[in-house]
C-alpha cells in the first residue's frame, strides 16, 4: 500500500482511487459513527466504508490540505482561516447526539452544547473540488464551541513560525475573535494533556496566549 500522510498517531493509505486506509491505535468504530452522524446532517467529511478496530475505510478526496494551499500561496492565511472559522461555525450548528461524550482527557470542555471536533488546523482540512472537508475526528466530544475555536488557535500558536514559511498572526487573529479567556484556559490544558505534544510546543502557546488570558 501507497503510504498517503503519516502523522504523530496515524498512518494513511491508498487502498485505491477510491479509497483510503487509515490506520491507528485506537478502536475507529465511535469515530466512525460521529462520521456518519455529521454526513446525515450534509456537514462536509469523507465517507466511511468500514471501521474495525484500529483500521478506518475512508472515502478518498482529491485536493491540498489547507497548509498546503497556504505554502503555495493558493490561498492567504486569512483565507484559510475564513475557512476553518466556516468549519466550526457549521460544526457548532449541528445537534448534539446523546451518545457523544462530553469532556476528554479529563478536561471538562464545558456544557455540552455543541460537536467539537478539537484538533481542526490546517493539515486536517481538505480543499476538494467539492469545496473543504475536515478529516481526522479521532478527538472528538461534546462542549462548549467556544473551546473547540480555542483549540484550533492553540495548535496554531503552538508552531514554531521560522518553520512555516507564511505568516500565521492573521490566522491566529480571526480564530482569537472574541474568544473567552476561560475558553482559551481550557484549550492550554487540553493541549498540555496531549501526549503527543511537546514543552516547547506549551510554551509557544502560552506565551502568544498572554494577552487572551489578561485582556
Amino acid at each position: 500500500m501507497e503510504l498517503l500522510a503519516a502523522g504523530r498517531a496515524s498512518q494513511v493509505y491508498a487502498l485505491d482511487d477510491a479509497r483510503v486506509l487509515r490506520r491507528c491505535a485506537w478502536n475507529t468504530e465511535a469515530e466512525a459513527r460521529l462520521m456518519a452522524y455529521l454526513r446525515e446532517h450534509a456537514y462536509p467529511l469523507p465517507e466511511v466504508h468500514e471501521a474495525t478496530g484500529g483500521d478506518m475505510v475512508m472515502q478518498r478526496l482529491a485536493g491540498p490540505t489547507l497548509a498546503a494551499a497556504m505554502a503555495a500561496g493558493e490561498a492567504t492565511t486569512a483565507e484559510a482561516a475564513r475557512i476553518q472559522d466556516d468549519l466550526l461555525a457549521a460544526l457548532a450548528a449541528i445537534p448534539v447526539p446523546d451518545w457523544l461524550p462530553a469532556g476528554a482527557r479529563g478536561i471538562d470542555l464545558g456544557a455540552p452544547n455543541a460537536i467539537l471536533h478539537l484538533d481542526l488546523h490546517p493539515e486536517n482540512v481538505l480543499l476538494t473540488p467539492e469545496g473543504p472537508y475536515a478529516i481526522d475526528w479521532s478527538n472528538a466530544a461534546a462542549g462548549d464551541p467556544a473551546v473547540d475555536r480555542a483549540v484550533s488557535w492553540t495548535i496554531i500558536a503552538e508552531l514554531d513560525a521560522a518553520a512555516f514559511p507564511v505568516d500565521l498572526a492573521p490566522f491566529r487573529d480571526l480564530l482569537s475573535r472574541d474568544l473567552p479567556a476561560a475558553a482559551v484556559a481550557t484549550a492550554l490544558r487540553y493541549r498540555e494533556a496531549d501526549p503527543n505534544t511537546t514543552p516547547q510546543e506549551h510554551a509557544r502557546a502560552r506565551s502568544r496566549a498572554a494577552g487572551l488570558l489578561n485582556p
